[in-house]
């Protein structure tokens, strides 16, 4: 069964979809002749819950753990330099992102198991550069959810970010060993040979979207992106 709003596959006996947290009764199953993989236009970024839907900017986010130096997303500055300052931002909504922070920090020591939570706080450090904090926190969703394909794409990511790449490869492979028409693990292992100059196992990887979703968005992307790279050598 499919979930009718977000159209994230459903578990079997499931009462609620995991990732947008609509009442399963009712969803609709897959047609028989529907025709092959589907590219679902939900984002993992939608598991993430209500608590990101408030007027903030990325930059808001940033200059909040700047100006609380938060020991878990800064990192010590280097000894002997100066400390730029921040640039004036809307203090209301610097109120809002803090409280956010502390809801979602609070739902997660009620409930060390609470996904939502989980998969906020990590977007939040992320988008503030605290990549380790954030590893932590996927590690902490997989461990309870060990098979969601969106989250380990999440860490592959956030293990590109740290400059691991060979982790984050190895994680989309994994991923690629399930599924080889997985688009985006397809995506995000080109991307990132790409970035390594493997230019040649970058543009196999999109091709395969190509061939594999012809007509899609993702396979106008993954075109575009080899004609780069053909402009770019």
């Amino acid at each position: 069964m499919f979930c009718s709003k977000c159209g994230e596959q459903l578990k079997e006996a499931a009462k609620f979809c995991h990732a947008c947290g609509t009442a399963a009764k009712g969803q609709a199953k897959a047609p028989a002749n529907s025709p092959g993989p589907q590219i679902s236009s939900r984002s993992w970024l939608h598991s993430f819950g209500v608590f990101l839907f408030i007027p903030i900017f990325a930059l808001i986010i940033v200059l909040l753990f700047w100006a609380n130096q938060d020991s878990d997303v800064t990192a010590a500055n280097d000894g002997g330099q100066e400390q730029q300052s921040a640039p004036p931002v809307d203090a209301a909504a610097m109120g809002n992102v803090h409280q956010t922070l502390e809801r979602l920090k609070s739902r997660l020591e009620a409930n060390p198991q609470d996904l939502v939570a989980i998969d906020s706080l990590a977007v939040m450090f992320s988008i503030a550069g605290g990549y380790d904090r954030a590893l932590e926190l996927y590690e902490q969703h997989l461990a309870i959810e060990p098979d969601n394909k969106d989250v380990k794409i999440a860490l592959a990511l956030t293990h590109h970010n740290l400059k691991d790449d060979s982790k984050a490869m190895s994680l989309l492979q994994e991923l690629l060993d399930n599924e080889p028409t997985y688009a985006f693990a397809l995506h995000y292992m080109a991307v990132i040979q790409a970035s390594l100059h493997k230019h040649d196992e970058a543009e196999k990887h999109w091709q395969k979207i190509i061939d594999s979703y012809p007509g899609t968005e993702m396979a106008k992307m993954a075109a575009k992106n080899i004609a780069q790279q053909h402009t770019d050598n």
